[in-house]
């Protein structure tokens, strides 16, 4: 019952948040869950219900901490904690979730329950979440590839100065490099300066 109230408040509060590119995924997301326990509740499906439950809620814990050391722009605890999130999300989602409940569900119940028309609709329901997982999956690849780009360029880019006098910032918002000019006994020919700039 909780979580089906958090799932109404998400589907409404969603419209007043900030856009997302992902925003009809999580609408429809959050219209799926909301009539997956409810079926789950009224079919008597609820230990199905509580296992998808268990295996979805699982790897959010990691991504809700990751965006906490994020916030608090504690970069280093929050890329370790996204990496474990990345590692618990397609072990339970594209694992778990599909090897063993919708496998369990859609094959092995069929030979021990009779069938009724709601049970059809909850495993469409189910092969619902499924796809929305793959999607998801995806971007979440993305972001963690475009992260270990960014952090093997950041390593190439410090590699690249000839001695410690010579350190170049990067900037937090876009990646820019820009030349560390605070010292004041310190020239930037042009050359030099074309040459930092080449490795953006």
């Amino acid at each position: 019952m909780f979580e089906l109230a958090f799932y109404w408040s998400l589907s409404f509060s969603q419209f007043f948040d900030v856009r997302r590119k992902d925003f009809i995924e999580m609408f429809i997301h959050h219209l799926t869950t909301i009539a997956l326990l409810s079926f789950s509740w009224t079919c008597n499906l609820t230990r199905c219900g509580a296992l998808v439950l268990i295996v979805h809620d699982f790897s959010d814990i990691f991504l809700e901490l990751a965006k906490m050391f994020h916030y608090a722009k504690l970069n280093a605890p929050c890329d370790i904690i996204f990496g474990i999130f990345v590692v618990a999300w397609i072990l339970t989602r594209l694992g778990i979730f599909p090897t063993w409940i919708l496998f369990s569900a859609t094959i092995e119940a069929p030979q021990m329950v009779e069938m009724f028309p709601a049970y059809y609709i909850f495993n469409g329901l189910l092969s619902v979440l499924l796809v929305l997982h793959v999607i998801w999956t995806y971007f979440i690849l993305k972001i963690a590839f475009h992260a270990v780009l960014a952090k093997k360029d950041e390593e190439l880019r410090d590699s690249r100065s000839d001695s410690e006098d010579d350190t170049v910032t990067v900037s937090e918002s876009d990646h820019e490099v820009v030349p560390d000019l605070n010292k004041e006994d310190r020239t930037v020919d042009d050359a030099s300066f074309t040459k930092t700039n080449d490795c953006t």
